[in-house]
């Protein structure tokens, strides 16, 4: 079995790989496109107390490694290809992988677990027909899926939210993301422009965090916004930081471990899927609509649901008066959505998130094995 994905999308299926290889049927070969994303992977095998299989890196020649940097993951899958497609089955948490199904010539089936519950509709596009096998997190995103027509029942399978399950199995307990005792807003704008509202929102709101002195934030956008930028414009961001008061977090292991999701009091967003672990806890939320977006009624934004809708004019102060006595009307609908889009959630006698009897992860390997794989001779 071969399993192809990159550092923010480990976590919602390397925990499925290394179950796969313990339980001893089939060998495992993991394929990452950097040195560096190799490193987080074997950070991930620790801290989620799990045995590594092999890895290989898809390094580029030096031709190839020339082409423009938004061309290298398709390349590296090209220049790859042959030993990837000599597997039994592939197994990704990301899409462009689906070019190896558009190749000439034999292709072992591709399974997809998609890296993320949200609501977006890029999380039901063409590229799913493509996949032999689809396991997502929720009946929420399979009744989508299915009713979108790009997969079939007899293909999507429901195995639970695999990254959430890692994560709160992996630490006893988070400390505190600051040491003083105020709530801490997270602000986790997504990289899409034309829904995202990183670059239109941050310095007000950093603005109005420091003047308010009643809050902490932690700004940790989506891990690809900051892909690509220059030394300058990430020197820009990070100088919004505030001893004490504000963090700026461009893409580190915490930014994609669930450590400021967990660790946080009030989200603030637009349209990441992050929001859906944040709300495992239910909490406040303040959603951003920072390109005038006809929202209501359209399923891509139903997380907007969840609390406030606020356009760029509106007064953050004022909306962050109000967050914690609003979200007693929201909090109901946080609950059921996340119960629908991550299945086995539930709540202990602590009002804590935990999972019933079947563990995402072992579910989610049982349905690898036993929808696609056939056991070595």
């Amino acid at each position: 079995m071969i399993a192809i994905g990159g550092a923010q999308q480990f976590p919602h299926f390397i925990p499925v790989a290394c179950e796969v290889q313990r339980r001893g049927r089939f060998e495992v070969t993991i394929f990452v496109p950097s040195r560096e994303d190799a490193c987080a992977l074997a950070g991930l095998a620790r801290k989620i107390k799990a045995a590594l299989p092999e890895i290989v890196i898809m390094g580029l020649p030096p031709g190839l490694a020339a082409a423009p940097t938004k061309l290298h993951k398709m390349l590296r899958l090209l220049n790859s290809s042959r030993r990837l497609r000599a597997c039994e089955t592939m197994l990704c948490a990301e899409r462009t992988s689906t070019l190896l199904k558009r190749l000439p010539g034999r292709s072992p089936p591709l399974i997809h677990i998609p890296h993320g519950a949200g609501d977006r509709a890029v999380g039901f596009e063409k590229r799913f027909s493509l996949f032999d096998h689809v396991i997502v997190a929720g009946a929420k995103d399979r009744d989508r899926l299915i009713g979108s027509g790009v997969v079939a029942p007899t293909q999507c399978h429901v195995g639970g939210p695999v990254k959430i399950a890692a994560m709160l199995k992996s630490v006893e307990s988070r400390p505190r993301l600051f040491s003083n005792q105020l709530p801490t807003i997270l602000y986790n704008p997504h990289f899409k422009k034309s829904l995202g509202s990183a670059d239109m929102f941050v310095r007000p709101l950093v603005d109005a965090v420091m003047k308010e002195e009643r809050f902490n934030l932690v700004i940790a956008p989506h891990v690809r916004l900051a892909q690509g930028w220059s030394e300058a414009k990430r020197q820009e961001w990070n100088n919004l930081s505030v001893q004490g008061r504000v963090a700026v977090d461009l893409g580190s292991e915490r930014s994609i471990d669930m450590t400021y999701t967990l660790g946080s009091d009030i989200y603030i967003g637009d349209v990441s899927s992050q929001v859906y672990e944040f709300c495992i806890r239910p909490r406040p939320c303040i959603f951003v609509n920072a390109h005038g977006v006809e929202w209501r009624g359209d399923e891509s934004f139903a997380m907007w649901n969840f609390g406030e809708v606020i356009e760029l004019d509106h007064e953050i102060g004022a909306a962050l008066e109000r967050v914690t006595e609003a979200h007693g009307s929201f909090r109901p609908v946080q609950r059921e959505r996340a119960k629908s889009a991550l299945m086995g959630l539930r709540w202990n006698e602590d009002d804590m998130p935990c999972f019933g009897d079947v563990d995402p992860i072992i579910r989610t390997a049982e349905l690898v094995e036993a929808t696609v794989f056939k056991p070595a001779s």
